[in-house]
């Protein structure tokens, strides 16, 4: 039942449902006022019916007292009878205080007890003077709701009568306006979206109004412009889609799973050497060759391949053309989705790249040549690291020899040219005590003496070169002798300060940092103009940092290392010695900054 309510709705017009909806909106409105209205009405007069006995009640409680209380029954049934006509009246009865019932006047009605209204009041005797007042009986008054009822009735008659007829003329007008303003309306915009879904874009609604179905017409008008336009744009776009198809150099298809291919490209064709795309498209003939470029099972391991991955990418097959020629080719391929949500069809890109082919072969070829080549030089470069390794080895070895050597001659400078020096400077001034003063033989061996001392400076600064005596105390106390000895020949202020304690290093590293920081004071003498020199010393967790920093005219690091520099050459080769890292930072008139980190702490405690 309600699924055929259901359709029957979904069958009428929107006049007719309009029409509905007012219909039972109207209804709804209008019984629930009448029923407002009766119940109003019906609880009024029952309001006024109940104050109606209560006045009745109470002007017989007043006018009976006399009369009962002579016992003048006449007069009392006259009085009762005086309001006994009354159509409400059901039953007026008068009790006396210790004789019961005295007088009693019923109406003409049949009385049920749910349709009276009962008061019932106290006759009360006033007597003359200051005495009290003294009851001397009771007065039950009982009206129907009958009457009442039946006027209640024929209003709720006539009030519905009334809304029927209201309701009549606001349907009919309601029928005549919706037909007018809304079926109207809608029947034409229906035959205008008829006519621009049947193709004819140039179709417009005539906007008569401006409330919802005249915005309506505008917004129909204004789908139909962007429609106009995006068929336009799609037109465009499918004349550019065939072209680039047309005049695409790959081969384009659709493929579906039974291997046929539903669509190609002139391309497609040429490759697989046919005439045209028809001829490939074609349905097979029965004595005419094969038109499935690709094999069932090729076909059947492609779509695998699209429902585990989505796509195929770079994938070379080697495919056979009409005449049996064959070929290799790189697919590109997406799957293209029924509305059932199965694959249905393979949308593909054939490329042809047997000279590609060819020429990767070629190139393995020579690749493999090449490999061997490469394997017999690697060989080579093995066994030429080898070689540099020991040259290196020699040169540690050669360096360690060397300074061994100037250590060796400087000792041995010392030691016994230093001490024969000393004695023959002690021998000479003990032979000056000995001669007269004044005398040409004294004057020259003070002569004598002085070229002792002079020598004795030359012995001493040659042995400094060879083998600086600080070393022996320590690379701080080296590095700032060498800070010394260069403010004292070159006049450029040099600053030495050791930021940490003060590192323990193996003799052959300490020589090395020191003929590396001797050389950068060299080269700052020889090149920097410099006016101002600085050396520091770091000694932290990290290892140890000896930098040289000067403020004069710099240099072109690159430049300097291409023109064989042999000073950088040799501290970068003893920095290697000591497995340290050499860094230079110069720059054409910003001076330059010589840094030297060893990774290795030295063994003193910070």
């Amino acid at each position: 039942m309600r699924l055929f309510a259901k359709f029957s709705l979904r069958a009428l017009n929107l006049h007719t449902k309009l029409m509905l909806a007012l219909v039972v909106l109207v209804a709804t409105v209008a019984g629930t006022s009448a029923y407002i209205l009766v119940e109003h009405e019906r609880n009024s007069r029952l309001l006024e019916l109940g104050e109606r006995a209560t006045r009745i009640a109470d002007l017989f409680s007043q006018s009976l007292a006399l009369p009962l209380w002579n016992v003048d029954l006449r007069a009392i049934e006259n009085q009762l009878a005086a309001l006994a006509p009354n159509p409400e009246v059901a039953e007026f009865t008068v009790t006396a205080e210790g004789y019961g019932t005295v007088a009693t006047v019923k109406g003409t009605r049949h009385l049920n007890s749910d349709e009276s209204v009962v008061r019932i009041r106290a006759i009360e005797y006033d007597p003359p003077g200051n005495a009290p007042k003294e009851k001397i009986g009771e007065i039950r008054v009982v009206l129907t709701k009958a009457v009442a009822q039946e006027a209640i009735k024929r209003a709720r008659q006539a009030i519905f009568a009334i809304m029927a007829a209201l309701l009549a003329v606001l349907y009919a007008t309601s029928f005549l306006l919706l037909k007018r303003m809304v079926r109207g309306p809608i029947n034409r915009l229906e035959k205008m979206v008829d006519r621009i879904a049947g193709g004819d874009l140039d179709a417009r609604c005539e906007v008569k109004s401006d409330d919802e179905l005249g915005r309506l017409a505008v917004r129909i008008n204004s789908m139909a412009d962007r429609l106009r336009a995006s068929t336009l744009l799609l037109q465009e776009s499918e004349r550019k889609y065939r072209s680039i198809v047309e005049n695409a150099v790959e081969g384009i298809f659709l493929l579906d799973q039974a291997g046929d291919l539903a669509e190609a490209n002139p391309a497609m064709a040429q490759l697989l050497g046919y005439d045209n795309a028809g001829d490939l498209t074609a349905p097979a003939e029965s004595d005419g060759p094969p038109k499935k470029p690709l094999s069932p099972s090729l076909t059947e391991t492609l779509f695998e391949t699209l429902k585990a991955h989505g796509e195929i990418r770079g994938l070379e097959l080697q495919l056979s053309r009409l005449d049996g020629t064959p070929i290799w080719v790189q697919l590109n391929a997406r799957g293209l989705i029924g509305n059932d949500g199965s694959l249905r069809y393979l949308e593909g890109l054939l490329t042809d790249v047997t000279a590609r082919k060819h020429a990767l072969d070629h190139l393995q070829l020579q690749r493999d040549r090449l490999a061997l080549e490469v394997s017999e030089r690697k060989w080579t470069e093995l066994e030429l690291l080898a070689s540099r390794e020991r040259l290196q080895q020699l040169s540690a070895r050669q360096e360690a020899i060397r300074e061994e050597e100037r250590k060796c001659i400087a000792m041995e400078i010392h030691d016994e040219l230093g001490q024969l020096l000393t004695a023959l400077k002690m021998d000479l001034s003990l032979l000056s005590m000995q001669l007269p003063t004044g005398t040409p033989v004294i004057q020259k061996a003070e002569e004598m003496r002085e070229l002792i001392e002079q020598t004795i400076r030359i012995v001493r600064n040659v042995v400094s070169h060879l083998r600086p005596t600080a070393l022996n105390y320590g690379l701080a106390s080296a590095l700032e002798w060498l800070a010394a000895d260069f403010r004292r020949h070159t006049k450029i202020p040099c600053r030495f300060q050791s930021t940490h304690p003060e590192p323990n290093l193996p003799d052959p590293r300490a020589t090395a940092i020191f003929r590396i920081v001797q050389e950068s004071l060299t080269n700052v003498a020889r090149h920097a103009r410099a006016s101002q020199v600085d050396v520091t010393l770091a000694n932290t967790e990290a290892g140890i940092e000896v930098a040289i920093r000067d403020n004069g005219q710099g240099f072109d690091v690159v430049s300097a290392r291409a023109g064989y520099s042999y000073g950088l050459h040799g501290m970068a080769e003893r920095a290697r010695l000591i497995h340290a890292e050499l860094q230079i930072h110069s720059k054409p008139h910003r001076g330059t900054v010589i840094r030297l980190r060893l990774r290795e702490a030295s063994d003193n405690p910070q």
